[in-house]
């Protein structure tokens, strides 16, 4: 008997196993899949775990090895694997869900709880540690300016998209797919103090509850200023072709591609455009270690120098959204360790 096709915009085809089913039952499937792929995951996790799928087929397929099995001892050797080559904890952490997703899409059984795939597991975590090995460099403040300082001028199209959205991205502390994400009504200016940042939706908000985020103005530095950044691209933005004076352009995308005229078109940026932006910056600018700045940078950044600044736990977390006190102590800790150190008393240099 021959394997079916379930066609997701998760994992894109998977050849499901002869048995699985009759044909109505897969069609009806397929629509839930659908729904399951389009609701269940922001676009970058898709992008993720279709590379993941893709490379765990790939690899049964090399063993003779049926990838929908349910058979937690291939997933197991598949660990191994990854775990020989490299990879880190995280990384197949993320391999891992793709395969379970791509198992309950098909309405099939694998047990990632099966004694001998979370004994592989636990030595492999305990062999190479669970620290993310290569981490995004944070984008601090200085070296915000000196990225700031590659871009075209603030009176061109592009010069005033770079400048915003590299400074709202870095106040507001947000995902790269949260920038893009913003739409014209999602920011707006606050007299005396700077830009509210409406955020509809994010990683860690996959139902939409929103949050809103405020972004002091800098107004001693221009250059540096998220709210003369905001005002600069909006004054290119509000002349561009897709916008009609009604309240339906406060749902229009805030951040959208150029032509080859410099003139905004009606076309949202991709989140993969932050990650050029952010790279390109630090490479112009001749920062160390370009090579790791990416669109996590920006926040990053901002956790940071919150946390160089003085601010506390719950500070940080308000305005990263982090739902992990774990992970936003990661950015206050190279502050924290100085703070009220013993050691100062001890060689006379505390208080």
């Amino acid at each position: 008997m021959t394997s079916r096709i379930l066609s997701t915009s998760l994992l894109g085809d998977l050849n499901l196993p002869a048995d699985t089913g009759p044909a109505a039952a897969l069609h009806a499937l397929s629509g839930r899949a659908a729904v399951y792929a389009t609701r269940a995951r922001g676009e970058g996790t898709r992008r993720a775990y279709r590379s993941a799928w893709g490379a765990y087929a790939a690899w049964c397929a090399g063993l003779g090895r049926e990838p929908l099995g349910a058979n937690p001892d291939t997933v197991a050797m598949y660990a191994v694997r990854l775990a020989d080559d490299g990879r880190s904890v995280a990384t197949l952490r993320v391999h891992l869900a793709a395969i379970q997703a791509a198992h309950r899409l098909a309405g099939l059984a694998l047990d990632l709880g099966d004694a001998r795939l979370r004994m592989v597991l636990e030595g492999i975590i305990r062999s190479t540690g669970t620290r993310p090995r290569r981490q995004a460099a944070a984008a601090t403040p200085d070296l915000l300016r000196q990225m700031l300082t590659t871009r075209p001028a603030a009176d061109t199209p592009l010069g005033a998209r770079d400048r915003a959205l590299l400074l709202i991205g870095f106040g507001a502390a947000l995902r790269r797919a949260e920038l893009v994400g913003l739409a014209l009504g999602d920011v707006v200016a606050v007299a005396g103090k700077g830009l509210q940042v409406s955020i509809r939706r994010s990683k860690t908000d996959p139902h939409g509850a929103g949050a809103l985020v405020a972004i002091w103005a800098n107004p001693a530095e221009p250059a540096c200023c998220p709210l003369a950044a905001w005002q600069a691209w909006m004054g290119f933005r509000r002349d561009a072709a897709d916008l009609c004076g009604g309240a339906s352009d406060a749902e229009l995308p805030l951040f959208v591609g150029l032509s080859k005229a410099g003139r905004p078109s009606a076309a949202q940026l991709s989140d993969k455009a932050v990650w050029r932006l952010v790279r390109v910056a630090a490479q112009d600018a001749g920062l160390d270690g370009w090579e790791r700045f990416s669109g996590h940078s920006l926040r990053a950044g901002l956790a940071t120098a919150a946390g160089e600044a003085g601010a506390d736990l719950a500070q940080v977390m308000r305005q990263t959204r982090h739902r992990s006190a774990e992970v936003a102590m990661g950015y206050l800790r190279p502050a924290e360790i100085w703070r009220q150190n013993p050691t100062a008393k001890i060689w006379g240099n505390g208080t």
